[in-house]
């Protein structure tokens, strides 16, 4: 399975957070720690803001921290609102465009579709607090 940049950058966010509870980080402070585009990082910020799961500030005394424990974190959430497309074949897809002319006896498709169930189920089971090096946790 590939995930995105801005899913990497999520969970790395997250596990910073984590690693530096009950103080507010800054995008900048990431960005600079993990060698990440500002830019880049304040989109990935931002989703995690609008779905609730980072706090952030702004101003002077501003920043980023969770606003739950890292145990409350579903590290398979977090991939399923970072990543806009998780199917593996789309040309399998009749609205992707032409039909695959294997499409009736084709078995890859129900095979990738198990594969991906699999792995976010390993995903499901995995918390923020899982990620995190044990004196952080």
């Amino acid at each position: 399975m590939r995930l995105t940049l801005h899913t990497d950058y999520a969970i790395r966010v997250l596990v910073y957070l984590g690693q530096n509870p009950g103080r507010r980080v800054s995008v900048h402070e990431i960005s600079e720690n993990h060698g990440i585009s500002h830019n880049h990082l304040v989109k990935v910020v931002n989703r995690l803001s609008t779905n609730g799961v980072v706090d952030t500030r702004r101003g002077r005394a501003g920043g980023l921290e969770l606003p739950c424990m890292p145990h409350e974190i579903i590290i398979g959430d977090i991939v399923r609102m970072m990543e806009a497309d998780m199917l593996s074949m789309k040309a399998c897809e009749p609205e992707y465009g032409q039909a695959c002319v294997l499409a009736d006896m084709c078995r890859l498709r129900h095979l990738l579709a198990r594969s991906l169930t699999a792995f976010l189920d390993v995903l499901d089971q995995t918390t923020l607090h899982d990620l995190l090096p044990r004196q952080a946790a």
